[in-house]
């Protein structure tokens, strides 16, 4: 009994203290942020919604009935989207038939496939992954399980001697230190499937957001609501940055977009 009652003492104090220091210092550091952020829903602190919508009422789905869309690849595996997120995906480009397509996070390529396969035949796509020689030298931090999707012996796997491999150009490097001025302004849809942490999802967004031509055209993130640094990322740009108060989670997904000046 003694020694249970002693335990909790220098536990008590051991938080305590470590509390001061959180609210003092700690804060500064990204790992201890996510720390306030989970006490302060522990204690009832209202979290924000972004809003659900059924994709039929943001996709004008009359621009569908002479182009059917094509789902290559059906089947996936961890760490591409699912079936019904491609064929939501396949419904956007139809819809707005893009010209420019811009993803943050190729992977293997099933649903940068997808995108040349349902664009115009002079539609363009640009895609870019982090490179396996990079993993360890990253300008933000990554998660540990991103590491995965992360170490593999190439790219875009799934486009590679396809036909519709000619629609896509590679890049490689790190969206936090790459060169993305001369895509600025250009692209009408950015797909955004790379890194999962907080820090690149902010960093990833933000320069999406420059990527689209006068700032107008589609937004696509992929695993809002899965994992904590994709949902807590969203959840601050949609409730602190005006030019993100649109985005919307569509309803049975994972993914949420950021439709501007379309449909």
């Amino acid at each position: 009994m003694l020694k249970g009652i002693t335990n909790f003492v220098s536990r008590y104090l051991y938080a305590a203290m470590s509390c001061i220091y959180l609210f003092a210092a700690g804060f500064l550091f990204v790992r201890n942020r996510l720390l306030i952020y989970k006490i302060s829903s522990h204690f009832g602190y209202p979290e924000v919604n972004i809003p659900v919508v059924d994709p039929a009422s943001i996709i004008p789905l009359k621009n569908l009935e002479d182009s059917p869309v094509q789902v290559l690849e059906p089947i996936g595996r961890d760490g591409n989207v699912s079936a019904v997120e491609l064929f939501i995906i396949n419904l956007f480009i139809k819809a707005m038939n893009p010209v420019k397509i811009f993803e943050m996070g190729t992977f293997d390529g099933r649903t940068t496939l997808n995108m040349a396969r349902n664009s115009a035949d002079h539609a363009r796509i640009w895609t870019i992954d982090l490179p396996r020689e990079r993993l360890d030298s990253t300008k933000l931090p990554i998660v540990p399980l991103d590491r995965q999707f992360i170490d593999k012996p190439s790219s875009g796997t799934c486009f590679a001697g396809r036909e519709e491999e000619k629609k896509i150009t590679q890049l490689y490097g790190d969206t936090a230190t790459y060169d993305f001025s001369p895509f600025f302004s250009s692209m009408d849809l950015v797909f955004i499937d790379a890194s999962h942490s907080y820090e690149y999802v902010l960093n990833d967004s933000r320069i999406a957001l420059k990527l689209l031509k006068d700032k107008k055209g589609v937004i696509i993130w992929h695993d809002y609501m899965m994992w904590e640094g994709v949902t807590r990322a969203l959840k601050e740009l949609y409730s602190t940055e005006p030019e993100f108060k649109d985005i919307r989670h569509i309803e049975g997904t994972s993914l949420a977009c950021l439709v501007r000046g379309w449909g």
